[in-house]
C-alpha cells in the first residue's frame, strides 16, 4: 500500500508501508504494552469502514495509539533531542526534488486527491494603527512582490468582497512593544493577555489599554492559558518557570521551577472550580506532565515521555492533545489512557523549525496545523466486538495540505482562519546545505554586513531572517479545502520574521482573530454590515447597497436610520455623474423622504442638470410639502418647456401648493405670445382653483374639451347665466346632451331666448323644439308652426305625427308648406281635417295609388255617399277594383260592387278575390250562428240557475230581525204572520202593511228634495200600494193568505238605479 506525501517545498513523493492495527493498554507510570497486533494487508477495511485505498476521499483512516518503539534520539548542544534519521531524510528529500519534476508531481497531485488550485483572491492589507490611525505600509518592493503573485495566481478578482477586516492594537501594546517584543498572547472574552520575550505578562482591554502586569518570569513567555472563567492566568518561560497568577489579589499564586525550558502549558478547564488546581506542562524534557495540588506539596505524574520535545498542549472537556516530535496524541483524562496517536508524516521538516497549532473547535473535535498539513480529528465512541465494552476512537475527518507554512489556525463557522507565512528568498548562505527556502538565512549584528540594517536588539533576535515576505490569512473552505481570499499583512518588521515567530489566538464569543508577531498585535474581524456598504460603495455597487440597509431596516435595525440617506445621496450623485437622470430621481422618495430640506436641496441639483422633469413625478406634495417657490419653479419651467407635463401637473397638484394668480398672469402671458390649445386647457384648470367657473367655461366651450355638463351641474346657479349668451357654443360642444340641459331647464333659459339666438342655425333649432315637444306637446305651442316647417326640412317622416298631436297651428299654413314639400299623406290627413275628402280622396288614389289607404280613409269618414265616389273612381281600373274586392269587407255589399263591374274588364286575381269575399261571407255566417248558439246556452244555464235558487229554502233564525222595524222576527206572542223574500229579507206583516203611511209621512226622507219627475214616479207607486193593501184587507177578510208585493228594500234599490240613469241621459 502507498501514501502520498508534500515536502517542505510542496513536491510530492509516494511511500510503500503497511498499516498494523495495535490494541495497547498503558500501565500507572504511563508505559505502554502490545496486547494484540493485526496487520492491515492493500485493500482491507479498517474499524472506521473506510478503505485505506480510497484516494479520492480526503476522509483518512482512524488511526489507534499504535505501539512502536521510538527511534534513537540525540540531544544537539542546546540539549533539544532531534532525530538523525528524521533529519537526513528530510535534507535527502529535499536536494532530491528538482525543479524539473516539480509540475509534473503537482499534476500527479491534483488527478490522485481530486484537488484542484482554486481561484483565490490575493489581497495585500494596510490596516489603520487603532492608536494613532496611520495606516502601516511596508516597503514599495514588497507591494511590487504581491502584485506579481497576484498576477501568478490568476488575476484577482475584486468583485469578491473581503470576509476580514484588521487594525493594529494600539495605547499600552504600544508602549509595551517600543522596548520589548511579544512572544505569545492568549484570548478570553473578557481581556486578552500580552506575554513578551523579556518575560512580562501584561492584561490588556480589546483596545490595547494595559489593565494588570505580571514581571514574575526572566525570560522568554512562551505560553499563556487562562482558564474559562478568567480567574487564572497561567504562564511558561524558557527558564523553566511555570507561574499561574490569579487575575484578582483574592486568588492563590502558584510558582513552579523546571530545570529544563518549558515550551507548552494547558490547565484543567475546571481549574478554577476544584481544588486539586491540575494542569499540564511540557517542553524540551521530553515530558507530559500533569501536576495537581496536594495536602502538603504539588503532585506530578508523567502522562508521556521518550518522544522529544512537547511542542503544543490544548486540554478541552476530558482530553488532553498534545504534540511532539512523533505527531499529535491524545489522552483520556476520564480513564486515564491515551486513545489516539496521529503520527507525522514521513518527510515532515523538524517539529521545532514550525510551531504545532492545536485547537479543540468542539469538545470532541480537533484541529491540528503543523508545517504544510491540516488535520481535522474527531473523537467518537464504538463499541468493542470481541469485549463489547464502549471505547473512544479518533477518526481523521479531513485533511489537506496547504502551499505555505502554517503560523496558526482557528475555526471560523463552516471555514477555517489560517495564518500562514509564504517561502522567502534567503540572503548569503543560498548554499549552505541545511538552509532550506522556508527559513530564511538567519543573521545576527556581528554578521549583519549592511551598515543600514537595523539595530537588532531582544531574545527574538536570535536567528533573525531577512528578506521575509509578508504574512498571510488565509479563509480556507472545508468543502473543497481551498482557500476562499487570501489577504496580505503588512505588520511591523515583517522582513525579520521566522514561521516561528508568529502566532494566532482568537475570541470565541465574537470570532476575532489577533495575529501577533515581535512587534506587532493585528486584530481581524469579521466585517460587518456598515464595512459590507462600503465595500459595496468603493466597488460602485450602489444597488446592493441600497438594498442592503432596506433589509436591515425592515429586520435587526442595526444600522442608524440616517444611513440610508448617506448611501442614498452618493448613489444619486454616482447616476447624475453618469447622466441617468430618470433612475436618480426614482430614488428620491426613498432617500429623502420627509425630509423638506433634502428635498429641495436635490431639487435645485436636478434644476442645474436640467432633470426637473423626471423628477416631478416623484416631488412630494403633501407630508412634506415644500416651499411654493419650488413648485412654481416646476410649473414654469413646464409651461415654458413641456405644455403636456403643465397641464398633467397642474391637474395632479393642489392649487394650495403654489400662487395660482401668479401662474395664471405666467400662462396668460405665454398665450398672448404663442397660442397653445394644451396650455388653454390648463389655464382653465387654473380658473377653476380661483373659482372663475365663468371663464372656465369659456375655454371648454371654445376647445370643445373638458367636462362641461359637470361643471354646470356643480355651480347651475353661476353658469345657467352664462349659457344664455353662448347656446350655439354650447349645442357645438355636445349637441345631444346640451339640447337635453336646455329642455330640462326651461326655467332658467327661457324658450325664446333658445330660439332666438337659434334662427340661424334651423338644425339646432329643428333638435331643440322637437325635444321640447317630446317633452310637452303644448310647452312650445307658439312655435310650431315654424316647426311644420321644420319637420318638412329635416324629417318629414315626424311632420304627421306632430299634425295629428299638436293642434296649434293653422291647417291652412301647414296644407300650404307639405304642398310645397309635396307631403301627400299630410296632406290627405289636412285635407280630411278642413272637410275636403273627395280631394284628399283623390290624393291618395292618383298619387299615392294606395287603395287599402283608401278604404280605411273612406271607413273614418262614414260617408255613403264617399264609397259610392270611391267605387265609380274604382270602376275604371282594374287594379282599384280588385284592392276593393279584397278590402272591402262588409263596409258595403260585395253583390252591389260586382254588378257595377264593367264587362269584359280584365281584373287580376278576380278568382282569389270572389272566393275569399265568399269564404269571408262563409265565415261571418258561421260566426253569427256560432253566437246564437252561445247566447241560446248561457240563457238556458241562466234560468236552471234561477231555478234553483228559487227552489231552495229559506232559514229563518230566532235572531233574525224585521227589516222595517228592526224587532225580532220570531215573537213570544206572534201577533202577525211572517214575510220572507227570496232576497233574503224578513219582514212582519203588518210592517209590510204599515210601510206606506210610514214612508209617506217622515219628513226626513230624500224623496223630498228629488226632482218633480222622482215624485210623479212616487205617487204612481203609492197608488199601487193602496190598492194592494185593499186587495189584502178584502182576502183577510175572506179568510185567505195574504199576498204582498215585491220586496221594499230591493224595489226602492232598483228605483234609485233607475233615477240615477234617467239623470245621467238628462244630463247628456
Amino acid at each position: 500500500m502507498s501514501t502520498r506525501y508534500i515536502d517542505e517545498n510542496g513536491d510530492e513523493y509516494e511511500e510503500e508501508f503497511e498499516y498494523e492495527e495495535v490494541e495497547v493498554e498503558v500501565d500507572e507510570d504511563g508505559n505502554e504494552y502490545i496486547i494484540e497486533s493485526t496487520p492491515i494487508k492493500s485493500g482491507a477495511f479498517i474499524p472506521n469502514g473506510t478503505n485505506f485505498l480510497d484516494n479520492g476521499s480526503t476522509a483518512k483512516p482512524i488511526i489507534f495509539d499504535i505501539g512502536y518503539n521510538p527511534p534513537a534520539s540525540h540531544q544537539n548542544d542546546n540539549g533539544q533531542e532531534y532525530d538523525e534519521n528524521e533529519n537526513n531524510n528530510y535534507n535527502n528529500n529535499n536536494n532530491n526534488n528538482s525543479n524539473n519534476n516539480t509540475n509534473l508531481k503537482q499534476q500527479q497531485h491534483q488527478q490522485q486527491n481530486g484537488y484542484t488550485s482554486p481561484n483565490r483572491v490575493i489581497r495585500n492589507i494596510e490596516y489603520e494603527d487603532s492608536e494613532n490611525n496611520v495606516p502601516a505600509t511596508g516597503d514599495e518592493d514588497e507591494d511590487e512582490e504581491v502584485e506579481y503573485e497576484e498576477d501568478e495566481e490568476g488575476k484577482v478578482d475584486d468583485e469578491i468582497e473581503p470576509i476580514l477586516k484588521y487594525n493594529r492594537l494600539g495605547h499600552g501594546i504600544t508602549e509595551i512593544l517600543k522596548k520589548d517584543s511579544a512572544s505569545c498572547m492568549a484570548i478570553h472574552p473578557k481581556f486578552l493577555v500580552l506575554g513578551t520575550h523579556w518575560g512580562s505578562v501584561t492584561i490588556h482591554d480589546f483596545d490595547g489599554n494595559e489593565i494588570k502586569r505580571y514581571d514574575t518570569q526572566n525570560s522568554t513567555i512562551t505560553e499563556i492559558v487562562i482558564d474559562p472563567k478568567g480567574d487564572y492566568i497561567a504562564s511558561c518561560s524558557q527558564d523553566g518557570k511555570v507561574v499561574i497568577n490569579p487575575f484578582d489579589k483574592s486568588g492563590e499564586q502558584f510558582i513552579y521551577n523546571y530545570t529544563r525550558p518549558i515550551t507548552a502549558i494547558a490547565l484543567d478547564p475546571e481549574f478554577a472550580n476544584k481544588n486539586t488546581r491540575q494542569f499540564v506542562s511540557g517542553g524540551k524534557q521530553g515530558q507530559l506532565v500533569m501536576n495537581s495540588k496536594g495536602w502538603f506539596r504539588s503532585k506530578e505524574t508523567i502522562l508521556h515521555s521518550g518522544e522529544g520535545p512537547i511542542y503544543a498542549i490544548k486540554w478541552s472537556g476530558i482530553f488532553i492533545a498534545w504534540a511532539n516530535d512523533h505527531g499529535v496524541k491524545i489522552y483520556d483524562c476520564s480513564t486515564n489512557t491515551r486513545i489516539a496517536h496521529i503520527p507525522r508524516k514521513e518527510g515532515s521538516p523538524r517539529g521545532e523549525l514550525y510551531r504545532c497549532c492545536l485547537c479543540w473547535e468542539k469538545p470532541n473535535q480537533l484541529i491540528i496545523g503543523w508545517a504544510k498539513s491540516v488535520e481535522v480529528i474527531q473523537i467518537t465512541e464504538k463499541v468493542d466486538m470481541t469485549t463489547g465494552h464502549t471505547v473512544k476512537i479518533a477518526q481523521i475527518m479531513n485533511q489537506f495540505n496547504t502551499k505555505y507554512w502554517i503560523g496558526g489556525i482557528a475555526p471560523f463557522a463552516e471555514e477555517l482562519v489560517i495564518l500562514g507565512y509564504n517561502d522567502a528568498t534567503t540572503i548569503d548562505g543560498q548554499d549552505d546545505p541545511s538552509s532550506v527556502s522556508a527559513t530564511p538565512k538567519m543573521l545576527t549584528n556581528s554578521s549583519s554586513s549592511n551598515p543600514n540594517s537595523p539595530n537588532i536588539t531582544g531574545a527574538w533576535n536570535q536567528g533573525r531572517v531577512d528578506g521575509a515576505s509578508k504574512p498571510s490569512i488565509h479563509i480556507v473552505s472545508r468543502k473543497t479545502n481551498s482557500s476562499i481570499t487570501t489577504d496580505n499583512l503588512s505588520v511591523n518588521g515583517y522582513q525579520h520574521y521566522k514561521a516561528t515567530d508568529y502566532r494566532l489566538d482568537y475570541n470565541t464569543d465574537e470570532s476575532i482573530f489577533y495575529i501577533v508577531c515581535p512587534k506587532d498585535v493585528v486584530a481581524a474581524k469579521p466585517r460587518n454590515l456598515d464595512d459590507h456598504l462600503t465595500w459595496l460603495m468603493e466597488k460602485l455597487k450602489y444597488d446592493e447597497a441600497l438594498d442592503a440597509v432596506e433589509r436591515d431596516i425592515k429586520t435587526i435595525k442595526s444600522l442608524p436610520p440616517t444611513k440610508i440617506k448617506e448611501v442614498g445621496e452618493k448613489y444619486i450623485d454616482y447616476l447624475l455623474e453618469k447622466k441617468d437622470i430618470r433612475k436618480a430621481a426614482s430614488l428620491c422618495p426613498k432617500i429623502c423622504q420627509r425630509d423638506p430640506l433634502l428635498w429641495e436641496k436635490w431639487v435645485y441639483r436636478f434644476l442645474n442638470l436640467g432633470g426637473l422633469q423626471p423628477l416631478c413625478q416623484y416631488i412630494p406634495i403633501g407630508n412634506p410639502s415644500l416651499s411654493c417657490a419650488i413648485y412654481e419653479m416646476f410649473l414654469n419651467h413646464f409651461l415654458q418647456n413641456d405644455p403636456d407635463s403643465f397641464l398633467k401637473t397642474v391637474t395632479e397638484w393642489s392649487s394650495s401648493l403654489y400662487n395660482i394668480q401668479a401662474i395664471i398672469t405666467a400662462v396668460e402671458d405665454k398665450l398672448s405670445r404663442q397660442p397653445n390649445e394644451t396650455i388653454m386647457i390648463a389655464l382653465a384648470q387654473l380658473y377653476t382653483y380661483d373659482n372663475n367657473m365663468e371663464k372656465t367655461l369659456d375655454i371648454y366651450l371654445k376647445l370643445k374639451r373638458g367636462n362641461v355638463f359637470e361643471l354646470i351641474s356643480r355651480y347651475p346657479d353661476l353658469l345657467f347665466n352664462s349659457i344664455q349668451n353662448k347656446i350655439i357654443l354650447f349645442i357645438d360642444y355636445n349637441q345631444s346632451e346640451a339640447i337635453k340641459l336646455l329642455v330640462a331647464n326651461t326655467d332658467r333659459i327661457p324658450i325664446p331666448v333658445v330660439v332666438s339666438q337659434l334662427k340661424d342655425r334651423r338644425e339646432y333649432l329643428h333638435r331643440y323644439l322637437h325635444t321640447l315637444f317630446l317633452k310637452d306637446a303644448h310647452i312650445a305651442s307658439d312655435f310650431h308652426e315654424i316647426q311644420i316647417q321644420l319637420y318638412a326640412q329635416y324629417e318629414p317622416e315626424l311632420l304627421l305625427t306632430f299634425l295629428k298631436n299638436s293642434g296649434h297651428y293653422s291647417l291652412e299654413k301647414a296644407l300650404e308648406e307639405c304642398s310645397k314639400k309635396q307631403l301627400y299623406e299630410e296632406m290627405v290627413y289636412l285635407l280630411g281635417r278642413i272637410g275636403n275628402a273627395k280631394e284628399a280622396l283623390n290624393l291618395i288614389l292618383d298619387k299615392l295609388h294606395k287603395i287599402k289607404d283608401a278604404v280605411e280613409f273612406v271607413e273614418q269618414q262614414k260617408d255613403e255617399e264617399l264609397w259610392e265616389y270611391l267605387i265609380n273612381k274604382s270602376m275604371n281600373n282594374s287594379l282599384y277594383i280588385s284592392e276593393l274586392l279584397e278590402n272591402i269587407g262588409s263596409n258595403v255589399d260585395p253583390i252591389k260592387l260586382i254588378r257595377l263591374i264593367p264587362e269584359k274588364m280584365e281584373i287580376e286575381d278576380l278568382r282569389d278575390r270572389l272566393v275569399k269575399i265568399l269564404s269571408d261571407y262563409n265565415l261571418q255566417m258561421s260566426l253569427r250562428e256560432g253566437c246564437r248558439e252561445i247566447l241560446k246556452s248561457d240563457c238556458v244555464n241562466l234560468e236552471e240557475a234561477l231555478v234553483d235558487s228559487l227552489r231552495m229554502g229559506r232559514v229563518v233564525e230566532d235572531l233574525t230581525k224585521c227589516a222595517t222595524c228592526c224587532q225580532p222576527i220570531i215573537l213570544p206572542r206572534p201577533d202577525s204572520s211572517i214575510v220572507l223574500y227570496f232576497c233574503n229579507h224578513t219582514y212582519h206583516s203588518r210592517c209590510l202593511k204599515s210601510n206606506d203611511s210610514t214612508t209617506a209621512n217622515n219628513p226626513n226622507q230624500p224623496q223630498q228634495q228629488q226632482t218633480q219627475q222622482q215624485k210623479q214616479q212616487q205617487q204612481q207607486q203609492q197608488q199601487q200600494q193602496q190598492q194592494q193593501k185593499q186587495q189584502q184587507q178584502q182576502q183577510q177578510k175572506q179568510g185567505l193568505e195574504v199576498s204582498f208585493s215585491n220586496c221594499p228594500i230591493c224595489v226602492q234599490s232598483s228605483q234609485t238605479k233607475i233615477s240615477k240613469f234617467n239623470s245621467r241621459k238628462i244630463g247628456q
